[in-house]
């Protein structure tokens, strides 16, 4: 059976499909970032949003322009034809791109990173040293920051690495998402457990379902159910018949 880490890994890939954030763009080091490359195109998600597209190396990451407060002037920007500039200002960083679009939300151009040394500095104190700005810029795009980290902290599963910070902005795994498994019963002290069951979508409803079949398995055992797709019903009429 493979390990909560490797299910974990495993199924990070599919979920980004071809956004690799691991790769070797995430080892580029300071002075040395390769070029990073942008292009948008109109609405094609169920949300109505235009999408956004970023390449770096052999890295891409992509994400709906949608009502997120820093991607208002973005979306502003590209909404027009011609020549157009926007930033992507987050805390791991600042995005300064440039390019042309031939019609709204249609278009390519260029960007360049700077990092954010007080950011990278807090890193390094809480032992989650960036393996170089190309691990800054995928935080910077998906939105990690210092909210994430301390909230993840409180909750008892603190990332060990920048990777687990990239890992859990990448697949959304909040603090409210963790607290909220753990309130369904599920105990959580690794946030290599709590990866693996967002990318499987493990929520609070299935656990509780578990919790109503008679079923009350620790978090490894959880991840290796979903994995699998053991349903609560099926879980209910396995626990039956072994009782008969």
């Amino acid at each position: 059976m493979k390990t909560v880490t490797q299910i974990a890994a495993l199924t990070t890939a599919l979920l980004l499909g071809s956004a690799t954030l691991a790769g070797p763009a995430t080892t580029a080091r300071a002075g040395d970032m390769p070029e990073i490359t942008w292009s948008v195109s109109p609405a094609n998600d169920d949300r109505g949003a235009p999408t956004i597209e970023f390449r770096h190396d052999t890295s891409n990451t992509s994400f709906s322009l949608d009502n997120e407060a820093d991607l208002n002037a973005i979306r502003a920007a590209l909404g027009s034809q011609g020549s157009v500039a926007f930033t992507l200002d987050r805390e791991p960083g600042i995005l300064t791109c440039l390019g042309s679009n031939e019609d709204a939300y249609e278009g390519r151009g260029s960007c360049t990173f700077a990092a954010d040394k007080a950011f990278e500095a807090e890193l390094r104190a809480r032992n989650l040293a960036p393996d170089g700005d190309g691990e800054l810029l995928a935080m910077t795009l998906l939105g990690a920051n210092r909210a994430l980290i301390d909230g993840l902290t409180r909750e008892g599963v603190a990332p060990e690495s920048s990777d687990d910070v990239i890992a859990a902005a990448a697949l959304e795994v909040t603090p409210e998402y963790v607290a909220s498994l753990k309130v369904a019963g599920l105990t959580l002290d690794k946030l290599d457990d709590a990866i693996a069951c967002r990318a499987l979508e493990v929520d609070a409803d299935y656990l509780r379902a578990l919790a109503d079949a008679g079923y009350h398995p620790k978090a490894d055992d959880v991840v290796a159910m979903k994995a699998v797709g053991v349903t609560p019903e099926y879980a209910r009429r396995m626990n039956a018949a072994a009782q008969n």
